[in-house]
């Protein structure tokens, strides 16, 4: 197996993003606990865990703990040990949600500085402040409770050339957890050109880095098993040269697509309008495990998402099955097992 892989605790990210927008107390609950026990029956090898924190609005420079939207630490450490007691590797990351309901990747504030005299911007420096303090919290926590990989966020586009801001982040984390840290975003960053124009990327300072991967593979419903290879060769070029940039491994922290018909043309949608289509959601996750399971520097994919956390009854209004990105009781839980079971091979 390459040396790039083999720096993933286990070779190869292979599981699914569970939990994101879990309430507090759904960690503790019996029914996240047959989700662990469906995810091990599909032979998955990590799962990520992902607690919800929360700001105010897209401009807001604090961050923090919510009584009704985030985890308790005791339930993320009991959800945590059930799933090593299964054999699942963990990546406990917290990711930040807006109360106004913008997202994270609407994060952003004016440049740091002083036009007014006297009157000092530094929004910049006062959000970081807060990630760093979240990530002592939280990535200690990922240190007691012996996760194997620990994700600083996703998606966190507009604040990724605050290199300087980031590299301390970082450095907080290494403070206290001597794991595997990474973390992701969106094809908003041309991986590439900043890998190739930034020698000094803060990406550089961790293990591995990842990307939401919701690549169309068709422009609507009805393309060939052929038609779809064929178009993700692009993105095989793409990132098997953003891999040799960096040198460590690059994988997919979050691909996903919906149970709907033409669902692959718009992949990280969940209001398509067609209905439920499981063998198009399927054969979007085989096409990209062909695609890219051969590639030495592919660190593998956590696919989003294993469950729906919020009320979207659309997503339930066809009597064939749930629409949505779930994968349970679908063709695409197939595809897991038969591939999870080369993985182990």
């Amino acid at each position: 197996m390459s040396s790039q892989i083999s720096a993933i605790p286990g070779g190869r990210f292979f599981g699914a993003n569970f939990g994101f927008y879990a309430r507090n107390g759904y960690f503790g609950s019996p029914q996240a606990r047959e989700e662990a026990d469906r995810m091990a029956q599909l032979g998955f090898n990590w799962v990520c865990v992902i607690a919800t924190v929360l700001q105010d609005n897209f401009s807001s420079t604090r961050q923090y703990r919510d009584f009704r939207m985030t985890p308790a630490d005791d339930e993320l450490r009991d959800i945590i040990d059930v799933f090593h007691k299964k054999g699942m590797r963990v990546q406990l990351r917290p990711m930040l949600e807006c109360w106004d309901g913008s997202q994270r990747y609407d994060v952003t504030f004016p440049n740091e500085g002083v036009v007014i005299p006297g009157k000092q911007k530094d929004h910049w420096s006062r959000w970081f402040e807060s990630m760093t303090e979240r990530t002592l919290h939280y990535a200690s926590l990922a240190q007691r409770a012996g996760c194997e990989a620990y994700g600083l966020d996703s998606e966190l586009d507009r604040t990724a050339d605050k290199h300087d801001h980031w590299k301390r982040v970082v450095a907080a984390a290494r403070s206290v957890y001597n794991g595997h840290i990474t973390t992701g975003h969106t094809r908003t960053i041309d991986y590439r050109k900043e890998l190739k124009e930034c020698p000094d990327h803060w990406f550089y300072e961790l293990d591995s880095l990842g990307t939401s991967f919701y690549t169309p593979l068709a422009d609507g419903p009805g393309a060939t098993d052929a038609q779809m290879a064929e178009r993700i060769q692009t993105e095989v070029v793409y990132y098997r040269e953003t891999a040799a940039l960096y040198g460590k491994p690059f994988y997919f922290d979050e691909c996903g697509c919906c149970s709907t018909a033409g669902a692959i043309a718009k992949p990280w949608g969940w209001d398509n309008p067609g209905g439920y289509d499981g063998e198009e959601q399927a054969r979007y996750l085989e096409t990209v495990l062909k695609a890219f399971w051969d590639e030495p520097w592919w660190g593998g994919l956590l696919w989003w998402k294993w469950e729906e956390q919020n009320e979207r009854p659309w997503l339930r209004d066809d009597p064939r099955g749930e629409k949505g990105f779930s994968v349970w009781c679908k063709p695409a839980a197939g595809v897991f097992k038969r591939w999870s079971q080369r993985l182990a091979s």
